[in-house]
């Protein structure tokens, strides 16, 4: 007896043909998705949604070669080229369709990578601690009190958040401080959304401003406005929210703003994997299509279309060669 290699049970399963490379992987998905939604996508990719959509555009490609070689084989049998332009357009259209929001798939499968940021005092923490609805951060008159990132995940209708609370950035610290500040630059510069948390009463400083365009996309929050005299400023191409986390208001608007900028679909694929070979299978049935229009024959098509039908088969593991397998299967954990 030896103990299981990684990955081994669900190779064998592969292997013995009960499984299709696809739903292999599923099984990996499943047990590091991070979120609920990553969670369904691994679910849906284990029942064979994308083995059923890859075995459709297979037969559909196949179809296509059948008739051309036909119309090779004899001279009775006639394909038009508008048919075949058409079935290519057809397959093309379905192609696009299964790679929308695939830019998004990772967010989706890890969470909304998501970093409340801003100066000292700012209102961060009491703006975290009511976005999750407890006291998980410090809240003090104190300045500093957030010396490391303090992470939560949050499902918001339907959208998984993963909230990083982190230290108030200024330019100069030192010391136990500027290790926190360095964090939290650090997780701007990787989020997916950062909440820019100011103190309205105190406004903007410009030297904030290189630090509010750190994140893909980010939320100028302004905090404390049931305070008298502040007065909310505007950031060009920002969207500001206005809030008051210490009486709750606005925070019901920023949810709802934080979901609207997420509202994507999920994609028919998520795995880069499966999403490089399909965007290689159609660019390949793009090259046919560009022939046709082009005036070319039906055989200077033929070759693009075999290697459209070769991407499109290895994602459920048709003609994928040991050191692909072994590439798969060497990130599973021992036991699966």
């Amino acid at each position: 007896a030896r103990p299981a290699l990684g990955g081994e049970f669900t190779k064998k399963a592969f292997l013995n043909s009960r499984i299709d490379l696809a739903q292999a992987e599923a099984v990996d998905s499943m047990i590091s998705a991070k979120s609920a939604t990553g969670l369904d996508m691994a679910r849906g990719l284990l029942s064979g949604e994308v083995s059923t959509l890859v075995y459709g555009l297979s037969r559909d490609i196949r179809d296509i070669m059948e008739r051309i070689e036909a119309s090779f084989v004899s001279e009775d049998i006639e394909v038009a080229p508008g048919e075949i332009a058409g079935a290519i357009g057809d397959i093309i259209q379905c192609m696009d369709e299964v790679l929308r929001n695939s830019d998004q798939a990772s967010t989706m499968l890890n969470g909304i990578r998501t970093t409340i940021a801003g100066r000292p005092n700012a209102g961060k923490s009491s703006l975290f601690n009511r976005l999750i609805g407890e006291q998980r951060a410090i809240v003090h008159e104190d300045a500093g009190t957030t010396r490391d990132v303090i992470k939560e995940h949050l499902l918001i209708d339907g959208r998984d958040f993963i909230f990083h609370d982190t230290a108030g950035i200024k330019e100069i610290s030192a010391g136990p401080e500027q290790i926190g500040i360095n964090k939290a630059m650090e997780a701007m510069e990787f989020s997916d959304l950062v909440l820019y948390v100011v103190d309205a009463g105190r406004g903007l400083d410009p030297e904030e401003k290189k630090w509010i365009y750190s994140g893909k996309k980010t939320f100028v929050v302004m905090n404390k406005t049931d305070l008298p005299g502040t007065n909310p400023v505007a950031i060009p191409g920002i969207e500001t929210l206005k809030i008051s986390a210490k009486y709750n208001k606005g925070i019901d608007c920023l949810r709802g703003a934080m979901v609207a900028a997420f509202s994507f679909e999920p994609p028919g694929i998520f795995m880069q994997r499966h999403i490089l070979l399909m965007e290689k299978a159609r660019d390949h049935m793009k090259v046919c299509m560009s022939a046709m229009d082009n005036g070319l024959t039906l055989d200077a098509i033929s070759l693009d279309l075999g290697d459209a039908l070769e991407d499109i088969e290895k994602i459920i593991g048709q003609g994928t060669g040991t050191d692909v397998l072994d590439q798969v299967f060497e990130r599973f954990c021992v036991g699966k």
